[in-house]
């Protein structure tokens, strides 16, 4: 897993070819070039050359979102902030990273006056390891003893945790315990009840089960797993400059942290695009036909199965499935429909496109017929043209780079981590069916001729409710995902939105729709705040699978309702621009605001409630109580 020569020649060359794209302005460029050139398994030089010359990017350039990092630790990480932010900004941030002092974690949460609470972070990154986790045990001592250590541990980093939620708004990432290779008592230490890697994987999951809404727990032994566990630590790093996992682990680290962080903040992947022929099964199907491929029996068959039964488990997480295959579809449908060995079926896919198009357009049409941003989608296919051509001609798209055996597609899809999550509810078991649905729904308004009748023979019914324990993790991953219908980019935490529904002067409500499809779940969140007799829209956040349908018009009837209920006399909107919400942009003129001024930045428009006594049309009504 470590860097080679050749790798270091081609980051030496990326690195040129960036600097020349700065030369000419070209920032976007330039991180391009550096992203092509490194994988997160390269060794530390690769990782810190590259890190470097990222260094003289203006991140701001690139659209990224911004993203404050405080990092406390018991061992040291300076090496680690640099490719942390390198990596971060191929997640999707602009991140600004705080290292608070070597093994000050305890008096830096503590003191109120440290420099961690002037920094004003969005995540603070607990980074402890097996060394400092604070698990105690005698050899011999009996399971109650190790369960109180245990809990002794576990209580420390939870007190942690309520002093940085009752100053800071801001996601706690805390590790748990990398489990050490080497112990004294050899194979009892994880065999015996007493043993300190039985402890420590005691405490990982009392930990895991601990952990609050607003704290995330970093799998750092997973990463040391991956990493290989025997070349995880170096003594020698480790008695020299108290360096707990060796230098070259760094970049697997940061990137593993990375996609956790973009998964909890909204700018994880969504839809997993799959080619069909050696990438699904072996074999071509329109020569081989559903016979011939290789699906099944054998090495190569069993392997394509296993790949499946990995897609598979991704679709009931709620990871959208879509195929782009060069094929006739009737024959690329075929074992979906009819081979006994298929664990995918048509159902499980939400866009089928089997055509001899140019892959590049036909998954372009994908995410529009699924209502999401390129830069939702990760590519999967085995032909490395067919990649390439992705890659140049849609460069937000993750492309996963397949090996050529089957047996490792699992290992190159799981490695990649493009869809990490830092929590999972019954609203994600179900998002994949959601699309799906909504797909269908495209599909049909394509078809159409007439618009009313279209929206009218949908048969939608919204509900409207309000924070409750069980909306409240949608209702919060909303309003931090949404990034195209999302008028002012508004990012909270659970924490804020309880403390905004329970405000005398605010309203938080969301809105569920379903139609004759099915449900498309919770798609819409408003936050309201009263000034005066004006009653401000501070957040509108909403699904884009369901514009055009009307929605807004019901929500903007919803908006007016509640004015007038507390004796308002003008609703005041807000747009604040980003780098994703131009979609937007004319939403208040459309209803008919009146503008009230800005600029290109942000804009500020006004209506009055007497002015709109019936409302909107709209094909949306509220479901009956």
């Amino acid at each position: 897993m470590h860097g080679t020569a050749d790798s270091a020649g081609g980051s030496k060359a990326a690195v040129a070819r960036a600097r020349a794209a700065l030369a000419a302005g070209d920032h976007a460029g330039a991180f391009a070039e550096l992203r092509a050139a490194i994988r997160p398994q390269d060794d530390f030089t690769e990782q810190a050359r590259i890190a470097r010359a990222f260094a003289k990017v203006d991140a701001g350039a690139l659209g990224l979102r911004p993203l404050k990092v405080a990092v406390l630790a018991g061992s040291t990480v300076d090496h680690l902030a640099d490719v942390l932010r390198f990596w971060l900004a191929a997640s999707g941030f602009a991140a600004e990273i705080y290292l608070a002092p070597y093994d000050t974690v305890a008096q830096t949460v503590l003191d109120p006056a440290s420099g961690l609470y002037g920094f004003a972070p969005q995540v603070v990154w607990l980074f402890s390891t097996h060394r400092d986790a604070g698990v105690a045990v005698e050899p011999g001592a009996t399971v109650a003893e190790v369960e109180a250590a245990v809990d002794a541990a576990v209580a420390e980093r939870t007190a942690l945790w309520r002093v940085l939620a009752e100053r800071l708004d801001a996601l706690v990432l805390q590790n748990n315990a990398d489990i050490p290779a080497d112990d004294p008592f050899g194979n009892l230490a994880g065999a015996a009840p007493w043993g300190m890697r039985t402890a420590l994987r005691l405490y990982n999951a009392r930990l895991a089960a601990a952990a609050p809404a607003g704290v995330a727990v970093f799998d750092l032994d997973h990463v040391a797993g991956l990493w290989g566990r025997a070349r995880w630590t170096d003594p020698r790093y480790w008695h020299h400059s108290k360096h707990a996992f060796a230098p070259d682990a760094t970049g697997t680290v940061a990137a593993a942290a990375a996609r956790l962080l973009a998964g909890a903040m909204g700018l994880g992947k969504k839809c997993l695009v799959l080619d069909l022929d050696n990438t699904l099964w072996g074999g071509v199907i329109g020569d081989d036909g559903v016979a011939g491929i290789a699906l099944g029996t054998g090495a190569d068959g069993e392997a394509f199965v296993a790949f499946q039964r990995h897609v598979k488990a991704l679709k009931e997480r709620g990871v959208i499935l879509a195929v782009v295959s060069k094929n006739e579809e009737a024959a690329a449908r075929a074992p979906f429909e009819s081979h006994p060995d298929m664990v995918l079926r048509l159902d499980d896919i939400a866009v089928f496109r089997a055509n001899w198009s140019n892959k590049a357009d036909t998954i372009q049409d994908v995410a529009e017929t699924l209502s999401i941003g390129l830069d939702s989608l990760v590519f999967v296919d085995d032909n490395p043209a067919e990649r390439d051509l992705v890659r140049r001609a849609l460069p937000t798209v993750e492309v996963i780079e397949l090996p050529d055996d089957p047996a490792h597609y699992v290992e190159a899809l799981a490695r990649a981590g493009c869809f990490e999550a830092a929590a999972f509810s019954a609203e994600d078991r179900r998002r994949a069916g959601y699309y799906a649905d909504n797909a269908r729904r495209v599909e049909l308004k394509r078809a159409a001729v007439d618009m009313d009748g279209y929206l009218d023979g949908l048969v939608m019914v919204a509900t409207v409710g309000g924070v409750d324990d069980f909306h409240l993790p949608r209702i919060a991953q909303l309003i931090n995902k949404s990034n195209q219908f999302h008028l002012t980019g508004t990012r909270l935490t659970e924490r804020e939105v309880e403390r905004l529904a329970a405000a005398d002067d605010t309203e938080v409500f969301h809105v569920r729709l379903a139609d004759r499809f099915g449900d498309n779940g919770l798609i819409a969140v408003l936050i309201l705040r009263r000034d005066g007799e004006d009653l401000h829209v501070d957040t509108w956040a909403m699904s884009c699978r369901v514009l055009g349908r009307t929605v807004e018009e019901f929500i903007a009837n919803e908006i007016l309702a509640r004015a007038r209920r507390r004796g308002c006399r003008s609703v005041v909107g807000r747009y604040v621009k980003s780098p994703k919400n131009a979609l937007v942009a004319g939403l208040y003129d459309r209803l008919g605001f009146a503008p009230l001024g800005g600029d290109e930045a942000e804009r500020r428009w006004s209506l009055a409630v007497a002015d709109r006594p019936d409302g909107w049309k709209t094909h949306v009504r509220v479901a009956e109580a």
